[in-house]
């Protein structure tokens, strides 16, 4: 006749502590990436909002010529003049290359004869 051993198992109490844990570990690691890639994207938009900042800094210190296009391996930079409602406006736009985000800042200049 054959003998059964006695299994030891785990008690139900036991398996929802050890699920509980998983889950709040679970939890905090999915936390920590997402404000990672939050920062990640901040700090992007903040690097362009940069270069924006310097290119309008650049144009109104007459270091840059309109219309201007240029580019480098993080961002397109695209300055360019229109007139509307008699009023000149010079635009000011950089485009992120892997975002592809688009900052654009719109200045009124004087009409230069």
């Amino acid at each position: 006749m054959v003998i059964l051993k006695k299994i030891k198992a785990s008690s139900l109490n036991e398996v929802l502590v050890a699920t509980v844990i998983v889950v709040l570990v679970f939890g905090i690691a999915m936390a920590i990436l997402s404000n990672l890639l939050r920062n990640l994207s901040l700090r992007e938009t903040h690097e362009q909002n940069t270069v924006l900042k310097e290119l309008m800094y650049q144009y109104q210190n007459e270091k840059i010529k309109i219309p201007y296009n240029a580019d480098d391996s993080k961002f397109n930079y695209q300055i360019t003049s229109t007139k509307e409602n008699d009023l000149y406006w010079v635009t000011f736009e950089v485009t992120g290359k892997r975002s592809n985000k688009t900052l654009m800042n719109k200045i009124i200049v004087n009409e230069k004869d």
